[in-house]
């Protein structure tokens, strides 16, 4: 496992990061375990679940708290404004449940920064100041984000970000690092990038023979499913660790097999000639990759 500054915090994280979340199949101590057993010290607990965040707390105990770097999530209230009391109970309830003393780092997704209230805003620095929550910041993709960018209260941003991202992202990329942000990579491999695309039925010639196209592919993300050794989850991921901006890039796994597999692409290069396939794919006339909500 390889370690990056997470900004200009002081402390050293994981390249490769765990989100935990109430989902399917999610065991969080189970998980939190098999994480630390790949040298991942570094995680992000979504909010709103008491189970998750003991299981996690449990596994937490196995290292020393300055080792590792712990972040809560905020979704924010459903339809309702992100108050002072409710951020204050909230993270002091996933303190309690997960045994920790302070978390690294809280995020508030794009929802819930859009509902704070003015005594809310108060609140965070009051948050930070007192250590509860030692670096304050944003999670999400809008625009409405960039206000965050250089701002004294936010200091971590959590934005997707791939092979296909756009100069618009690259751009707010860039601004948060001359900020000196803290930035966690979200959903380096979408769905729609690294699912295999649908055969087609080739044309036959005369000879009732498929011709031979050398540049078949070309300018397509179709290397991802034909580079050996290596999945399209994985070069998607080792792409982003090519990316010298990004202290950590967060994987959203249940299975413990994935979280051995993707720890260990920080030890590897990518293969040679995929990083020029990558600019041929970026720079062609493509389709956007569709994100889920």
């Amino acid at each position: 496992m390889r370690y990056r500054p997470f900004g200009i915090s002081g402390v050293a994280a994981s390249a490769i990061s765990l989100l935990l979340q109430a989902r399917p199949g999610a065991d969080a101590q189970r998980l939190a375990l098999a994480a630390l057993e790949n040298g991942i010290n570094t995680f992000t607990l979504v909010g709103g679940s008491r189970e998750v965040a003991e299981g996690a707390g449990i596994a937490w105990t196995q290292v020393e708290r300055h080792l590792l770097v712990l972040g809560l999530r905020l979704p924010g209230p459903a339809g309702r404004p992100v108050t002072a009391e409710y951020l204050s109970a909230v993270i002091r309830e996933h303190l309690a449940w997960a045994g920790l003393e302070y978390f690294d780092f809280l995020l508030l997704e794009e929802a819930a920064f859009a509902a704070l209230t003015s005594e809310a805003i108060r609140l965070l620095g009051d948050l930070r100041a007192v250590g509860l929550a030692r670096l304050i910041g944003v999670a999400g993709s809008s625009e409405a984000l960039d206000a965050c960018i250089g701002s004294e209260l936010f200091e971590v941003l959590a934005a997707p970000f791939d092979m296909t991202s756009g100069w618009a992202m690259r751009r707010r990329i860039k601004n948060a690092v001359e900020a000196e942000m803290a930035l966690i990579c979200c959903d380096a491999s979408p769905d729609a990038l690294c699912q295999p695309p649908r055969a087609q039925k080739a044309k036959l010639n005369l000879l009732g023979r498929a011709p031979a196209n050398p540049l078949s592919g070309a300018g397509t993300y179709a290397f991802l499913h034909h580079t050996k050794g290596w999945g399209a989850e994985e070069l998607c991921i080792g792409y982003v660790l090519t990316e010298p901006a990004f202290a950590t890039i967060q994987i959203d796994t249940t299975d413990v097999a994935l979280i051995e597999r993707y720890a260990s692409i920080t030890d590897r290069d990518l293969p040679t000639g995929v990083a020029a396939q990558i600019e041929m794919a970026r720079f062609a006339v493509q389709q956007p990759i569709a994100r889920s909500a």
